[in-house]
């Protein structure tokens, strides 16, 4: 199956990767060999009439999930995000806020927020968190494509960026980051 965007199809070849569901706004694609199984998600963000989303690139590792503490000690735990509010309407509060003279606390919007009591990060990898290649965004303007989050979810290790699209370079980054996190917390397990 061939997926409907070229920056894919370039990635799927010099990567050895192979597509298992497509449409014309989506692709799934998941390696032909791994160390552990892990799909990625791509939607162009094209509004299917219900909503009007954003692009996203998100990479799911089923194979790391959350799994209930053991007598051994507490679960291997990492969490990154972005600063700030994440929706509109949380956006608007802020703005609220700051217009009613209420100064905001915590890290400045937008930067990553770092949770790793494992030390999965380490500086390399710390990094490459913040230093992506360009990529073109839902406005219209090409900049450093950047992380969404990660996260140890009950659906396993996700690694997301949003907003991004058409770019060869950042899906790269982002497989090959997410795989070198995933080698990292196997590790620990």
């Amino acid at each position: 199956m061939r997926p409907p965007f070229d920056f894919v199809a370039m990635v799927v070849a010099e990567r050895d990767l192979v597509v298992t569901s497509s449409t014309a706004h989506t692709s799934r694609v998941e390696p032909r060999r791994s160390d552990f199984a892990w799909h990625c998600d791509l939607d162009d963000g094209t509004p299917t009439g219900e909503n009007d989303p954003a692009s996203f690139v998100r990479w799911v590792c089923p194979d790391l999930r959350t799994r209930r503490p053991s007598p051994a000690g507490p679960p291997v735990t990492l969490d990154v995000h972005r600063a700030g509010p994440a929706s509109d309407l949380g956006r608007l509060a802020q703005r609220l806020a700051r217009l009613a003279g209420h100064a905001p606390g915590g890290p400045p919007a937008g930067s990553l927020v770092v949770t790793d009591p494992h030390g999965v990060l380490d500086p390399g990898l710390r990094q490459r968190l913040e230093g992506w290649p360009p990529a073109m965004h839902g406005d219209g303007v090409v900049r450093p494509a950047e992380l969404s989050s990660i996260g140890i979810t009950a659906e396993g290790l996700v690694v997301s960026s949003v907003s991004w699209w058409g770019s060869a370079p950042a899906l790269r980054h982002q497989v090959d980051l997410a795989v070198d996190v995933a080698h990292r917390l196997a590790a620990l397990r």
